[in-house]
């Protein structure tokens, strides 16, 4: 072994560590670097929208003011809209980078299936729909058991009959709903009307009514004046005093099929704790008349067990 040889081992080694240690370092900061961009990264999120709102939640989305987002303007009527804000604020206060693409969808249960078979990512529903589908998560509640009130909407000449006595019951009203709108068919058979009969469409239910074929329905207070309701010309108006409740609560439902699922609804759930907090849900809610802050003290005919608790007089001593 020569000394040149020797003499120059310690250097060799210096240099080869120094080398590992540089390369060491550029791979930190490479995974680093690959880390930030994707925690940076947004995420589009497939949100199905029914047909007939469609163009008003696609409006939105294109639109720079956030002021369509914020619930508070123009009080829009459309449930889509709603959701579409909540979920995307959601997404934003739990932390994630997510941009909701709004999708086509003739109904609710087309959107459903979507969901469900990954052709969309998340969408609004009610828990048992939610709960009976393996092929999905579910988030925190948005609308809390019992949250979501409707009317007794009746024609104008029942309105103007019966807006000076408040009825107490619809015994001796027939009413008139479509069987597959499930909790809606559920709360009218709970109140016994004298009859109940299922229409096609909603078009037609408004048409049985104002032929005097059926006396009412129920429908979601309107954030218009009067809170009257209308479709193809007809009207028709919100019997004062009474209302009923949905027995039932809506989330989020979330397709399995959306990579890394299980971490958008832990910022999904986070999100809506928040938002629950700081008021925004009940101001969309209440905003676009889902929650309608005019009928807060009517009496509810249908109260949930938690309700008639609530409500029930503590005995004196």
């Amino acid at each position: 072994m020569s000394p040149q040889t020797g003499a120059n081992r310690p250097a060799d080694r210096i240099r080869t560590g120094i080398l590992v240690a540089l390369i060491a370092m550029l791979c930190t900061f490479a995974d680093f670097g690959s880390n930030s961009a994707n925690a940076t990264e947004t995420i589009d999120i497939r949100f199905p929208v029914r047909e007939s709102e469609f163009d008003t939640v696609f409006s939105c989305q294109n639109d720079n003011n956030p002021d369509c987002r914020s619930c508070l303007a123009d009080r829009p009527d459309s449930a889509s809209l709603v959701m579409y804000s909540i979920l995307q604020e959601a997404l934003n206060a739990g932390g994630l980078a997510a941009r909701v693409q709004v999708v086509p969808s003739p109904n609710s249960e087309r959107s459903r299936k979507m969901v469900s078979e990954g052709f969309a990512d998340i969408k609004s529903d009610w828990d048992f729909n939610i709960d009976a589908d393996p092929e999905v998560l579910k988030s925190l509640p948005i609308l809390r058991r019992g949250e979501v009130e409707k009317g007794i909407y009746v024609s104008q000449d029942t309105f103007a009959l019966g807006s000076d006595t408040p009825v107490s019951d619809v015994h001796h009203m027939s009413a008139v709903s479509i069987r597959t709108w499930r909790l809606d068919w559920e709360v009218l058979e709970s109140l016994a009307p004298a009859s109940l009969t299922s229409a096609a469409t909603k078009q037609q239910i408004y048409a049985l009514i104002n032929a005097g074929r059926a006396d009412f329905t129920l429908l979601e207070f309107s954030s218009g004046p009067g809170m009257v309701r209308s479709s193809d010309g007809i009207r028709l108006y919100p019997m004062p005093g009474v209302k009923v409740v949905l027995p039932a609560s809506q989330h989020f439902m979330i397709s399995h099929a959306l990579p890394n699922a299980e971490k958008i609804v832990a910022a999904l759930n986070s999100g809506i704790d928040a938002l629950h907090a700081n008021g925004f849900i009940h101001q969309c809610l209440t905003n676009s008349g889902i929650i309608n802050e005019q009928v807060r003290d009517w009496r509810i005919l249908n109260p949930t067990e938690d309700q008639l608790a609530h409500h029930k007089t503590v005995p004196s001593n």
